[in-house]
């Protein structure tokens, strides 16, 4: 075996063959699967050999390339050096660790040789694409050599071919939130443009449907993931829940189930599915079709004159169900039950906070999912001025029990009690009816409110009142104002 010294020069045959040698000296960290056979070699700007290292040689587990330009020269300048590498660059690890691609690209390095290309579906050459896209040289050992590194990395590379055809219909698995993996079997085609332009409209997004601009946003959201080198994007499990045209061919568990039970009727089952971002209207459609009389919306308080308590909170926890779920459990929907007692809404998943916070209204606003938090948030879909966690906890000013959360089954409860004392029926009205001209008005006097809606003095006075003792309005003179 031929011994190298350090600024000695050699020739390009002779750096491929010694890569080759430490290659061999790989060593492995797993016991259950096959693990890269890597050998690098460093040369200086003037093509003078410099070091060399190979897979595990300082620390189980550490790739070649990272030990040789990092692990044994952190504060050496290496820019214009070349290296050779027996297999390419990896492009994706798992966080905190970085690809070597990006390794070779910090250290500044003018050429990478690369013997084999790493048949794993998270490389398959991008590695060779990044590099040249930073600027950097990148050539390729003789067919020779690399026949060589193929056996001695058979193993390896038959498991990675079989999971490369694996990949082919499942996400790959980064460390970070799952639904935020890139969905290899599905194309954009699979996001609905409805939906797409729902959401730049109720978000006021500067961009349109199908344009740069519009498709950067998605991939900066991590709606969509863009692979530069292989020109292609696709849908994210996110941007599929989000948008798709039916996340439930991937996401079975996304879809809501709804049943309505009364005395002596057969049930009455409603599922729904499609893009979450269209599910809220959905959801108060069929709610105000369902009950038309009685069973409003947060949005209408003021249709008619039945108006129930304990639907201004539903809507709100149907809606934060659907945030804050835990959409990595499979086969467990969200579940909205609702008899002439109560109406229960199943979310999958334990809470980020405790029960004693969710009881005591005193739950931080933090999300499991806060992409889709946000996206829902900006939409105007969840913790509206005067709606969540406070609108809940003055259920007891209605003559209502209040909510009550509980968590069994890996599945968080809500339950909303819908009887009320028919006392305080006359003020819920009242109150409902002020909260929905003080929001658009903003500011009004008991005169004013009076025009507005033909009661009288005393009655528009005592509306007026009821929002401010429960915290919806301030008192500024005269006049009452819908506090912000």
């Amino acid at each position: 075996m031929k011994t190298f010294v350090k600024g000695k020069k050699y020739t390009h045959q002779e750096y491929m063959e010694l890569s080759i040698e430490e290659m061999i000296k790989s060593i492995s960290e797993h016991v259950d699967k096959e693990d890269p056979k890597v050998g690098a070699v460093l040369v200086d700007k003037n093509g003078a050999y410099f070091d060399k290292a190979h897979r595990g040689e300082l620390r189980a587990g550490d790739h070649g390339e990272f030990t040789l330009l990092e692990r044994k020269y952190p504060n050496e300048d290496l820019s214009g050096f070349t290296l050779y590498t027996t297999l390419e660059p990896c492009v994706k690890r798992k966080a905190p660790k970085r690809g070597c691609y990006k390794r070779c690209i910090n250290a500044r390095l003018k050429k990478v040789y690369i013997g084999h290309y790493d048949p794993d579906p998270t490389v398959s050459g991008n590695g060779a694409r990044l590099l040249e896209k930073a600027k950097i040289e990148v050539g390729y050992y003789d067919k020779k050599y690399e026949e060589i590194i193929a056996k001695e990395n058979a193993q390896f590379f038959k498991e990675a071919s079989k999971r490369a055809e694996e990949e082919k219909t499942k996400e790959i698995q980064p460390a970070i939130n799952a639904i935020e993996n890139e969905l290899l079997e599905f194309q954009l085609d699979d996001l609905s443009e409805q939906a797409q332009n729902e959401l730049i409209n109720r978000m006021g997004l500067p961009y349109r449907f199908g344009t740069d601009g519009f498709t950067t946003y998605l991939n900066r959201m991590k709606l969509i993931k863009i692979d530069e080198e292989a020109q292609t994007a696709r849908p994210t499990g996110l941007g599929l829940l989000l948008l798709g045209k039916s996340p439930e061919e991937h996401f079975p568990q996304a879809r809501i189930k709804l049943t309505i039970r009364k005395d002596n009727n057969e049930p009455i089952i409603k599922d729904f599915s499609g893009a979450l971002i269209l599910l809220p209207q959905a959801i108060e459609d069929y709610f105000e079709a369902v009950f038309p009389k009685g069973f409003t919306s947060r949005k209408s308080f003021n249709r008619d004159e039945n108006v129930e308590a304990s639907s201004s909170g539903v809507y709100e926890v149907v809606m934060n169900a659907i945030v804050h779920r835990d959409y990595s459990i499979e086969g467990a929907r969200i579940m909205i039950d609702i008899n002439d007692e109560a109406i229960v809404v199943s979310s999958p998943g334990k809470p980020i906070c405790t029960l004693e916070q969710l009881n005591s209204f005193t739950a931080p606003s933090f999300s499991r999912n806060p992409k889709i938090a946000h996206i829902f948030f900006e939409m105007g879909f969840v913790e509206e001025r005067g709606f969540g966690m406070e609108e809940l906890s003055k259920f007891q000013n209605y003559g209502l029990p209040k909510p009550v959360y509980t968590f069994e089954n890996n599945t968080l409860k809500t339950t909303i009690y819908r009887e009320i004392d028919p006392d305080k029926q006359t003020i819920i009205k009242s109150e409902l009816s002020g909260i929905n001209l003080l929001q658009q008005y903003r500011r009004l006097t008991t005169k004013q409110y009076q025009e507005l809606t033909g009661l009288s003095e005393r009655q528009s006075r005592n509306h007026l009142k009821a929002l401010l003792d429960n915290d919806y309005a301030i008192k500024d003179g005269t006049a009452y104002v819908w506090k912000e």
